[in-house]
Order: C-alpha cells, then sequence, then structure tokens
C-alpha cells in the first residue's frame, strides 16, 4: 500500500488506523521523500510503501480465540469465520466504481459476513463517448464543428490480503475512445442546413486528427459586395464670396464687396464623373441569400435655365444668370437688381430669382424670392421672405425676415414626431414580444395594451406639437393636424374600446416618416440670415443667424443652426432666441432684468456671453437655468 504524508511519522500513524495493529507490525519503505522549500511556504507530501508484518502464529487450542477474516482474490471474496469469541470479519464499501452485493442485496455501508453469505462485486462500466455539434453564428456566415471524444473506462476490484475488515478499492482498464468519420461531421453540418459547396473538407479531415477532438470554423458563407453609387460633380459655386479686387489696388466701390457666382450661355455647371457599379450578393452558409447594396444610379437633373448633353452626362447652362442647387436640381435663375427703396412706388417685389435691393424696404412693403436677397439699406416695418439667403445691411425695425422654409417645424416639429414614431416602433415590437403573446392571444389586444402603458407619453406630445401651430405655415398646419387626428383617434379607440389594429400604428407611422422627409428635403440647401440690428422684429432662418452690429432689442431670433452676434460689445435685450447648435452672444438682459428667453435643442449645444444680467432664461435640450441677481 501507498501512503502520502509529510513524514514518516505521519505515514505510521495513518497505517496504525487503516490497519488496526501495532506499529511493530508496519515496516516503512520511502518512495519519494517530502519536499519544504522557501522557510516552509512550499510543502510537497512524500511517497511511503507500507507491509504488513504477519505475525508468528502459534498453534493455539481449539477452545482460543481467534478473528474472523475477509480477502479478496482475483474478483472474488473469501471469508473465514472467527472461532471462539474472535470478531466477525467485515466489508467495507465506498468505492462509487464498485457496487456490493451481500446476500443479493446492495449495501452502502460497512457491513459483517461470514461464510454462509454470498457476496458479489459488480464493477461500473462507462462507455467511450464521441459527441458531433454544429454552432451557425449570429449571421449565418459561419459554421463551427465541435467534435468529442472521451475514451471510456472499465473498472475491477482490486485484491486485498487477509484481514478482519476489508476496504473496496478499484482500477480500471481504459477503453479507446471511438473513431469519428468525416461522413458523421457531414452528415451533422447537412442537419443544421449547411450546404455542402461552403464545407472545408481539409478543416474537417485536421479535425477529427486531433487527439481528444475540439473546435474549427469549418464553412464560410460569401459576404455581399455593396455596390457604388454614381457622382455628380458640380462645376460652379453656390455661395456668394469676397470681391477679390479687395486684396489688389484697384479702385473699388465699398458696396461691391460681395460677389454673387453668375453664369454665361454654354457653360457646363456639372458632369457625371464617377458610373454607377452594380454590388454583389452574398450568401450564408445555409443559403439564405444577401442582397448587396446595388448601387444607385444618381440623376443628373436639369432645372430652369440648363440642358443635358451626352447622353445625360453634362449640364449646360441656357441662359445667363445665377447657378442653383434645388431639391437635386441644377438650374440658373436670374437676378433682378432694385437700384432704391421698395415703397409704395415700386409696390411689393416677388421674384423667382434671387434679388438684390440698393436702398431701403418701407412700410407695409413686402420682399419675396425664390432665391437670395440682399439689402444694402435697413427694413422697417416690411415683411421680407426668401427660400434662400437673406442679408441686411442696415437695422431691422418692427419687420418680419425669414429665410428658407420650416425652421420652427425642423427645430420643434421633427424632434417631436421623431420621438412619437420611436415610441410607435417600440409598441409595435413591445405588442409581438413573446411576453405579450404569453398574456394576450388576440393581436389588437397586445397592441392596446402596449399602447396604454404610453398613453401620457403620446398625449403629451400630441399637445406640445398643437402647441407650436403659431409659428407655422398653413401648409405645416395642415400636415400636422392629420397626424395629430390620427394618433387621437388611436389614444381613443384604445381608452374606450381597448383595441388598436396593426394597420393603424402602420399607417401613423408612414405618414409621420413622409412628414420628416418632407421637412429635411426642404433643408438640403441651408439658408442664413445677417443683419446690422433688430428691434422689435422676428427673425427665421433654415440655417445660422449673424447680428454684425450692436445687437438686437426684443427680437425674436429662431436659427436651425447657430446665432452669432459678432461683437463681444452687442446687446441682446429681451425677446426668444431659439437655435438648433449653438448660441453666443455679447452682454444679454440688462440691468432691469429685462426677461431674454435662450434655448438649444442639441443634446451637445452651448449658450455662451459675454455676461448675463438676471432674469435671463437658458435652456440647453431641457436643461433649464435662470441668471439670478449678482
Amino acid at each position: 500500500m501507498i501512503i502520502s504524508a509529510y513524514s514518516k511519522e505521519e505515514a505510521l500513524s495513518k497505517a496504525q488506523k487503516i490497519y488496526s495493529c501495532d506499529k511493530s507490525r508496519i515496516k516503512i519503505y520511502i518512495v519519494r521523500s517530502p519536499y519544504c522549500k522557501f522557510w516552509g511556504l512550499i510543502k510537497r507530501e512524500g511517497k511511503y510503501r507500507i507491509e504488513l508484518i504477519e505475525e508468528e502464529r502459534e498453534e493455539k487450542p481449539e477452545n482460543q480465540n481467534n478473528d474472523g477474516y475477509i480477502e479478496i482474490v482475483c474478483g472474488k471474496a473469501r471469508v473465514k469465520d472467527p472461532q471462539g469469541e474472535g470478531r466477525y470479519a467485515s466489508i467495507i464499501p465506498g468505492d462509487p466504481n464498485i457496487n456490493v452485493y451481500v446476500n443479493g442485496e446492495k449495501i452502502i455501508r460497512p457491513t459483517i459476513v461470514t461464510e454462509k453469505d454470498s457476496i458479489d462485486f459488480m464493477p461500473v462500466k462507462v462507455e467511450p463517448v464521441a459527441n458531433i455539434q454544429v454552432e451557425l453564428s449570429k449571421d449565418k456566415m459561419q459554421a463551427t464543428l465541435i467534435v468529442e471524444k472521451l475514451p471510456g473506462r472499465e473498472y475491477y476490484i482490486r485484491d486485498a490480503e487477509k484481514s478482519n475488515s476489508v476496504k473496496i478499492s478499484s482500477g480500471y482498464n481504459e477503453i479507446p475512445e471511438p473513431d469519428v468519420t468525416a461522413d458523421q461531421c457531414l452528415a451533422e453540418l447537412e442537419k443544421a442546413n449547411v450546404k455542402l459547396k461552403f464545407i472545408n473538407i481539409q478543416t474537417v479531415n485536421d479535425l477529427l486528427n486531433l487527439p481528444g477532438g475540439g473546435s474549427a470554423v469549418v464553412a464560410q458563407g460569401i459576404y455581399p459586395i455593396d455596390g457604388q453609387d454614381s457622382r455628380v460633380k458640380l462645376l460652379f459655386k453656390k455661395d456668394c464670396y469676397r470681391n477679390p479686387d479687395f486684396d489688389t489696388n484697384k479702385k473699388v466701390d465699398l458696396l461691391s464687396h460681395t460677389i454673387i457666382p453668375t453664369v454665361r450661355i454654354g457653360e457646363v455647371l456639372a458632369v457625371k464623373d464617377v458610373p454607377q457599379v452594380p454590388g454583389r450578393d452574398g450568401e450564408t452558409v445555409t443559403g439564405d441569400i444577401i442582397k448587396a447594396y446595388p448601387g444607385r444610379d444618381v440623376p443628373l437633373k436639369a432645372g430652369k435655365g440648363v440642358i443635358l448633353l451626352e447622353n445625360y452626362t453634362k449640364a449646360v447652362s441656357v441662359s445667363n444668370g445665377r447657378p442653383i442647387l434645388d431639391n437635386g436640381a441644377i438650374g440658373v435663375v436670374p437676378m433682378l437688381v432694385v437700384p432704391h427703396d421698395v415703397d409704395s412706388s415700386t409696390g411689393n417685389v416677388y421674384f423667382d430669382g434671387d434679388i438684390q435691393i440698393k436702398g431701403n424696404v418701407l412700410d407695409n412693403m413686402k420682399v419675396a424670392a425664390d432665391g437670395n436677397i440682399m439689402i444694402l439699406g435697413s427694413v422697417l416695418h416690411a415683411k421680407i421672405s426668401a427660400r434662400g439667403s437673406v442679408e441686411i445691411k442696415g437695422n431691422i425695425i418692427s419687420s418680419k425676415v425669414s429665410a428658407g422654409l420650416g425652421v420652427v417645424s425642423y427645430l420643434g416639429m421633427v424632434p417631436k414626431l421623431k420621438q412619437i414614431l420611436d415610441r410607435l416602433k417600440a409598441i409595435y415590437d413591445a405588442g409581438n414580444s413573446e411576453k405579450m403573446r404569453e398574456q394576450y392571444e388576440n393581436a389588437d389586444g397586445r397592441l392596446a395594451k402596449a399602447i396604454y402603458e404610453s398613453y401620457d407619453i403620446l398625449e403629451k406630445s400630441a399637445g406640445e406639437i398643437a402647441g407650436m401651430f403659431d409659428l407655422l405655415t398653413d401648409d405645416e398646419i395642415s400636415m400636422a393636424e392629420e397626424i395629430l387626428k390620427k394618433l387621437q383617434a388611436m389614444l381613443d379607440s384604445v381608452k374606450y374600446q381597448h383595441r388598436c389594429t396593426t394597420e393603424q400604428i402602420k399607417t401613423l407611422c408612414k405618414q409621420i416618416e413622409g412628414y420628416i422627409e418632407t421637412i429635411d428635403v426642404s433643408y438640403e440647401n441651408e439658408a442664413n440670415v445677417i443683419l446690422g440690428y433688430g428691434q422689435n422684429s422676428s427673425v427665421h432662418a433654415n440655417g445660422s443667424i449673424a447680428v454684425t452690429g450692436r445687437g438686437c432689442y426684443q427680437t425674436d431670433l429662431i436659427a436651425k443652426n447657430e446665432i452669432i452676434f459678432k461683437k463681444p460689445s452687442s446687446v441682446v435685450r429681451g425677446g426668444l432666441l431659439i437655435a438648433g447648435k449653438r448660441i453666443n452672444m455679447g452682454i444679454v438682459g440688462s440691468p432691469a432684468g429685462v426677461s431674454t428667453y435662450c434655448r438649444v435643442f442639441n443634446e451637445n449645444g452651448k449658450i455662451d456671453a459675454v455676461r448675463f444680467y438676471s432674469n435671463t432664461v437658458l435652456n440647453v435640450n431641457g436643461k433649464i437655468k435662470i441668471i439670478g441677481n449678482a
């Protein structure tokens, strides 16, 4: 018997307990000495072989007491009953790999045995195992083969020398692991719908040659290759630029500081320089086709004053004027120049192109343009509107100025509608979730439950949108009212009938997406407003607003991007300032505490100023700060 111990004395003590005899009958041999290093921090037990010295037996009279014994030889138990008052032999099970039966009953505790008892041993046999699994990646572009090969074990009972008590112990012979063939692996891959054309047979064979098995990617799908859009290259400048003559010694009129881009008949305005490239579809290992982006043929569109030549690959001007890009179409518009004031003698001015006014726009006059408007004087009690940018060199007094379309819709309506759209899509997904399906069999009931949980949020958003109608155009109000009516009808259906159909949600989502797309299209060409000073006026721009002079008083400024006061000394007293990204001002408010409201919608937006007086409200993405008294 081999015993592990840290010393010879410990091994002797363990042997005494096992054999239940005096230490004089135990002989110890050192197989491996114990190990100790680093002042006892690292220890390892030694190995000791134990032999039991047989006692010299004297012939004893028949009436002397002798203990019984049991021994195990070649898997069979032999029992000798005691003599006189000697102890009976016992057998101790406990090895999980050997089942012990005495007189046909399995024993699990130490048991007394006699010569008359029938003792049987049934060793456990563990069969060898071969498992084959196939795992597909989430996108089904890879198939991983997992092969597990485990050897078996056939246990047997070890021999035991004669002893009054024998503890059962086992040994085993290993059963070689089973062979796994490539055909078996291919069969499992086929069950997982993996197509043969994607399987790498060499990788399968290499995996089978690994001892004990392992895992490997044995099939790889074909990823799609997206196509490429055709490209249109513009050959003209879209924006005004500074007169380069200011950088020379030439004599220049100070009012001619800005150059408006113009073209002449026959000029090439744009070319299609990159053709469309089609895409190549991909395929998963299970044979599903993954559609590639096909590549879009970006059309070269001609607007007013432009024709397409050379198989629609060149846009050429057919009139003199200013080149524009309007919703993807290239056109040329002429420019109207008004060399004096716009007043009652001229009447209101409406023009499809750009307008330049070299005087003032006076009381009750209206100026509207499809292009840009430049006014070298001031705007007094008038209304200015342009699809392009507006620049006013002088002051704006008690007037309304707008550049571009739908700035209020873009800053106020679109974010709210996107919130409603996201909420409706989340409701649709929640209504079709497994959890909701378990609770409600009817689809309308599931959707109604999901909407009811968001009822207050949707109703609040609808109210906030309705509150913006005073700032919208008639067309924008009409579109928004139609959306709100359908939303309210859906909420009423949930509240009073406890039902909502999938078609209701899909129709409403489609209508909201159409409204958002319409507003977004109008913002492809940003329009800015530049002014010197504003008083008791309203200025809207779907680009940015820049104030170059002494500031503004009780004036509402609303811009898609930024509101910038160029001079640090400029003053902002009263009014409403709303921007998408940033507001940068000089001195805001007054010592008297005039109320001034500033808001930025972007969560990373900023509101900066040289100084804030009390009663100024700052709102950045809903985070409100009110400036108090110093």
